[in-house]
């Protein structure tokens, strides 16, 4: 049925249910782009119904995966050469649980990174510690099942709500156990709800993000890799596609996902999975506000990934498109051309501060260096709202805040840093600023100046090593009690301790007590000089006094 591409879908949705059609469709460009009524019908049913059709259209000859569709597009078998690419242990508990779940007559699937590596990194013999497994049934009662007929499985925790549990093997291994289900989702950005168990593994594959983790390694039909989504198709391309064009309505923050695995695999966005993205971005802020723990955490991902092409490629993309309106899509904030430039370039610089620094690099390093430069121009009730609307932490606040306060000054205040700068002047310079602060500054010393910015990645580098931990013995109770008068001048002696000590002196306390006393009687001297010594005058003798008379 042909339909205009700004028809709103509740009205596509009564034409394609009055005229029992399964597709709505337009022209554009010589190209035919349809909808399929059921994906109109989950866009009602979250509250999405007053966008236009173009929204969630997609070309006729597009491969994404329909709900009706049951037939496999690939099949793949490792069963002969699971030692070559598994380790060994892994290897035992897959026969074991072979063995298992056929005597429980159930049907299981080892689902996600694990079957997508597999055929990724054909030539590498994979690590593998956490595994997902899917079945056609119970997870409950399978996993209730092994434990009983297995010494080598123990049940950790379940979840009878999600119908999930966690599982032990041996001492190597952990196993998430969780039933195939069917989800719905209540409105953009929601949590999904379980609305089935034990249905079909064709059904289980369509909730999932993209087609690369919708492959399922079997285990009751051992090696057997099973493809229902052009998964191994997309694989070869080197593209990730979604599952259907509903997905980025149903959870935005599988735009970052996606975003993380082209920079993580050097993979390139399918085209009509680039366009879904694009109307989400164009449509989604009218239902969608942003930010929150999801996408917190797949923008960690994003960020966290190592410097590439490959990467510096998706986060121009990131930032060109849009795509950093999910941390918070009421802001009005764009960011300009220079600093998607900076932005770019920051990848380049990076690896020189990672491997000057490599000793003393934090969780999340890149994430927070990001951060920085992200929130680094933008107007500060933005920034306000944006950082509590994805949940970042108070030294991460801080941390950016701090930077945001120095940027303007960082070329004065390191312009007077030189090779062979005083422990004095390198410890001032550092002390107290969050470590994330320093390495952002440094790193913007980078952008006009390398050479300095490789001094004071050097003289940072010597500060973490030499100077950081010190301290003194004394505090200012100390000082007081051996004389020094409350107030400022308290501070003042302590901070002229610490720079002796920095110089190398000071080594112990009984020094720093010395230096105190030594410190009070120079003030002493100073204040009551001592007088010089004169020699007493002799009584004078007075020539007019008349003596008594005899």
């Amino acid at each position: 049925m042909n339909v205009e591409p700004s028809l709103p879908i509740y009205e596509a949705v009564l034409q394609a249910h009055g005229g029992h059609f399964d597709f709505v469709g337009y022209v554009r460009d010589g190209l035919r782009y349809v909808a399929h009524r059921d994906d109109l019908h989950k866009m009602a049913s979250m509250g999405l119904d007053t966008l236009p059709v173009e929204c969630i259209a997609i070309p006729e000859t597009s491969p994404l995966l329909h709900g009706e569709r049951s037939e496999l597009s690939a099949k793949a078998d490792y069963s002969r050469r699971l030692t070559q690419y598994f380790p060994v242990y892994f290897v035992a508990a897959l026969y074991e649980l072979q063995s298992l779940i056929l005597k429980f007559d159930a049907k299981g699937y080892v689902i996600g990174g694990i079957t997508r590596d597999l055929l990724l990194y054909n030539e590498k013999r994979l690590a593998v510690r956490d595994v997902d497994i899917t079945i056609e049934g119970d997870a409950i009662a399978l996993s209730n099942f092994l434990m009983e007929n297995s010494r080598n499985f123990q049940v950790l925790e379940r979840y009878p709500e999600f119908g999930t549990a966690k599982m032990r093997y041996k001492e190597s291994l952990m196993f998430d156990v969780a039933s195939t289900r069917e989800e719905v989702y209540p409105h953009c950005g929601a949590l999904p709800m379980v609305v089935k168990r034990g249905v079909p593994l064709v059904d289980d594959v369509i909730r999932r993000d993209f087609t690369i983790n919708a492959l399922a390694f079997s285990i009751h039909e051992l090696g057997h890799v099973l493809d229902y989504s052009n998964g191994i198709r997309d694989i070869e391309m080197r593209q990730i596609r979604v599952l259907h064009p509903v997905s980025f309505f149903e959870d935005p923050s599988r735009i970052l996902r996606a975003l993380k695995f082209c920079a993580r695999f050097d993979f390139e966005l399918a085209e009509e999975t680039h366009r879904l993205l694009e109307y989400f971005l164009q449509c989604g802020g009218r239902f969608y506000k942003g930010g929150g723990e999801r996408i917190k955490q797949e923008l960690k991902g994003l960020l966290g990934v190592a410097e590439s092409e490959a990467k510096r490629r998706c986060l121009r993309l990131f930032m060109e498109s849009g795509c950093y309106r999910l941390l918070n899509m009421e802001t009005p904030y764009q960011h300009t051309t220079e600093s998607i430039e900076r932005l770019d370039r920051l990848s380049l610089l990076l690896p020189v501060v990672e491997s000057s620094l490599s000793g003393y690099v934090v969780p999340d390093f890149l994430f927070d260096i990001h951060l920085c430069f992200l929130f680094g121009d933008m107007p500060s009730e933005d920034f306000q709202k944006t950082s509590q609307r994805l949940g970042l932490t108070k030294a991460k606040r801080e941390a950016i805040e701090h930077f945001r306060k120095l940027r303007p000054s960082i070329a004065e205040r390191f312009g007077t840093l030189h090779e062979f700068a005083s422990p004095v002047e390198i410890y001032d310079l550092f002390h107290g600023l969050p470590f994330i602060t320093v390495v952002a500054c440094i790193l913007e010393l980078g952008f006009d100046n390398q050479p300095l910015m490789k001094t004071a990645l050097a003289a940072f580098a010597t500060y973490k090593r030499k100077w950081e931990r010190l301290h003194l013995e004394l505090d200012g109770n100390d000082l007081i009690d051996l004389g020094v008068p409350e107030g400022r001048a308290v501070g003042q002696l302590l901070d002229e301790l610490l720079h002796v000590k920095l110089a190398g002196r000071l080594p112990d306390r009984l020094d720093e007590i010395q230096y105190v006393q030594n410190h009070l009687q120079a003030q002493a001297e100073a204040v009551n000089p001592v007088a010089e010594s004169v020699e007493p005058a002799e009584e004078p003798t007075n020539s007019h006094v008349v003596p008594p008379a005899p």
